[in-house]
């Protein structure tokens, strides 16, 4: 196993024992780790995934290295429709949830769309776990004297502090990059962060984000130049094991009880791009993703 230098020894994770997480993207990379993570720790752990093979796979896999079997909902993440109805199943068939890490990503080599018809790697990356929290904090927040303190968690990246958001073209179709629209998903899940933590009271539920470190995962399987240069790279970066430990350590950590509306880098809280503290365009891009969520939404229900 690659070890970057300079590498601080594991944390250990406090007892998870009798809370619940969910965890997308759930079944490979940073997000198969981090519901391994949470499933060693005791928590009754939620994976959502898109393929039922590699899900189950999965269960089987953390169940078999955790001794607790984790519970498996599919969706698929490129379809608000699908998300919306995860969120709603999960809603409806669990009374309490303390951990939602959105930690499902896409990285596209090619601008395409999704069957909402937005633009695949904002749509993922953005609206997508912008629609499935907002449906489960109901859940997430309990009511009455069951209000519990719970965990909104998003993986975001640091390629969001070379980003700007462009609200006359959020789905990139006058030019795209990969890069570029990266970046701008990443940026938009720090602002979200900062307005979901500015709309939520610190008790019960927190909203943060994090950067995991450069991380060897699949996402965008890459090829031609850029799947060289990433080859390259390789040897120089995280492995998804150690890509969850910001991920758990957000999730898990008593010491960052209370604190909301953060961006996390190696376990600490960073300054991010200075875009992410313009209140302006944080509430801005809220009421525009509810717009395009709504959209999508009401024409799946239209067509269905």
């Amino acid at each position: 196993m690659r070890t970057p230098l300079n590498r601080k020894e594991k944390r250990p994770i406090p007892s998870q024992a009798g809370r619940t997480a969910i965890v997308t993207g759930a079944s490979s990379g940073i997000g198969l780790y981090t519901a391994l993570g949470l499933a060693k720790a005791g928590a009754k752990v939620i994976l959502v995934c898109r393929s039922q093979v590699r899900g189950e796979d999965t269960k089987r896999l953390i169940a078999r290295q955790s001794g607790n079997e984790p519970d498996l909902v599919l969706a698929d993440f490129a379809s608000l429709k699908s998300v919306h109805n995860a969120a709603k199943r999960i809603a409806d068939g669990f009374n309490e949830i303390h951990i939602l890490v959105n930690n499902v990503g896409a990285f596209a080599p090619v601008r395409k769309l999704t069957v909402d018809g937005y633009e695949t790697t904002f749509a993922v990356n953005h609206l997508a776990p912008f629609l499935f929290t907002n449906t489960l904090i109901p859940t997430l927040a309990g009511s009455g004297e069951e209000r519990r303190n719970a965990r909104i968690v998003t993986v975001a990246s640091n390629a969001s502090n070379r980003a700007s958001i462009d609200f006359g073209d959020l789905m990139s179709s006058r030019r795209y990059s990969v890069f570029r629209a990266y970046a701008q998903s990443k940026l938009a899940n720090v602002l979200f962060t900062v307005e979901l933590a500015r709309r939520l009271p610190p008790k019960p539920v927190t909203a943060n984000c994090l950067h995991p470190g450069v991380v060897g995962t699949g996402i965008g399987n890459l090829g031609g130049v850029m799947g060289a240069a990433w080859s390259l790279l390789r040897p120089l970066v995280l492995t998804p094991e150690q890509g969850a430990e910001n991920s758990l350590y957000v999730a898990t950590a008593p010491e960052i009880e209370g604190k909301s509306g953060l961006y996390f880098v190696k376990e600490r809280p960073a300054r991010p791009n200075p875009i992410a503290e313009d209140a302006h365009a944080a509430r801005r891009l809220w009421t525009e993703s509810e717009r395009l969520v709504e959209a999508a939404l009401e024409k799946a229900h239209a067509s269905a």
